[in-house]
């Protein structure tokens, strides 16, 4: 046989063969299947009902639905029967001393987040009570069930208040900021005025082991892996603490465009679970960061609230393909390609 010919057909081969190897070392097909929707829970069980925000919870539940989501509601607490098959939970800020979550609720949540490939949505609110010392009852619950799910982000347990940006009165700022980053681009799309009714701001927590005041820092200027945010306050937003405990990375009185919302993406133990965390409600309290208007003030927090929960499910549940096996396939189908025609060149 004609030594060229010869060659040309075992580079064939050889080319082949490279083309072959990412298919056979990577996963196998999916077999075609309807999916069943994805579920997303929302706490009812801890004083977060109000009879005249439900048409706007009612609003959001038909909205998610329109999205191809099914929503559940608890309304007798949080348990490993109604997590069992969801995809997603959002927990808004409790509303009273006495609705905090049981040990046994929190151990649930944080077993089911373990299990991956969740997204969980922990919403804070300031730490105005009444008084100076009627703690931090809300902060700590949120805190205790973000701690639970390995969360680099917390609340500050201090109060936002901005007297130029706002719905009537500086404790109802309305976040006018949003992210840059590509990344998050789809979340923050047709994103302007976010009402965000007697709120906090957020705070990282800059550790391999991180929890409440664990090598705190200001995510206005610090960078965690991971650790996007999403929302911020107006310039003219200020810092006003209601009790005896101070900020943790920040300064009480200090003025500046805040952080009021983050995603937090490969979180958890499992490494892919998606956690948001936010200073004010999405859903129920006096008024939540769904409203389309509050005061006469035309807001757009609805679109933020809905592209948060379809961004951070969809993330949670279908992450994007590690393709570094691929390339390696690639890379060593292309180095096997070169191998053989050089030794069969040399042979002529």
């Amino acid at each position: 046989m004609d030594s060229k010919l010869q060659v040309k057909r075992i580079a064939s081969l050889a080319l082949l063969a490279a083309l072959f190897i990412p298919i056979l070392i990577g996963p196998p097909p999916a077999a075609a299947q309807t999916p069943e929707p994805l579920k997303i829970g929302f706490s009812y069980s801890h004083g977060e009902y109000k009879a005249g925000i439900a048409p706007l919870d009612n609003l959001l539940s038909a909205n998610l639905t329109r999205l191809g989501y099914e929503t559940v509601w608890a309304k007798g607490g949080i348990n490993s029967t109604f997590l069992s098959d969801l995809d997603g939970l959002v927990l808004t800020s409790i509303y009273g001393a006495t609705s905090g979550y049981l040990q046994a609720e929190r151990d649930a949540i944080a077993a089911w987040f373990a299990t991956g490939n969740k997204f969980i949505w922990v919403a804070y609110d300031s730490d105005y009570h009444g008084g100076a010392n009627d703690g931090q009852f809300i902060n700590d619950n949120m805190t205790a069930i973000l701690e639970a799910v390995k969360s680099h982000v917390y609340g500050e347990p201090t109060a936002v208040q901005d007297p130029i940006s706002n719905c009537a009165a500086a404790y109802r700022p309305v976040a006018n900021g949003t992210s840059t980053n590509a990344f998050v681009a789809s979340i923050v799309h047709n994103v302007t005025k976010v009402l965000m009714h007697g709120p906090t701001l957020l705070y990282g927590s800059n550790s391999a082991n991180p929890g409440e005041n664990v090598a705190p820092v200001a995510l206005e200027t610090v960078n965690i892996p991971n650790v996007y945010p999403l929302l911020y306050y107006g310039g003219n937003a200020t810092i006003v603490d209601s009790d005896t405990l101070n900020p943790y990375a920040h300064t009480a009185g200090a003025k500046g465009a805040f952080v009021a919302m983050t995603i937090e993406i490969n979180a958890g133990s499992s490494g892919n679970g998606v956690i948001v965390v936010s200073g004010a409600s999405p859903y129920g309290d006096y008024q939540p960061m769904y409203s389309h208007q509050y005061y006469g003030v035309t807001l757009d927090g609805y679109y933020l609230v809905l592209q948060t929960i379809d961004f951070g499910l969809k993330y949670a549940t279908n992450p994007p393909v590690d393709m570094t096996l691929l390339y390696v396939g690639i890379g060593v189908g292309a180095v096997v390609v070169i191998v053989i025609i050089v030794a069969l060149m040399k042979k002529k």
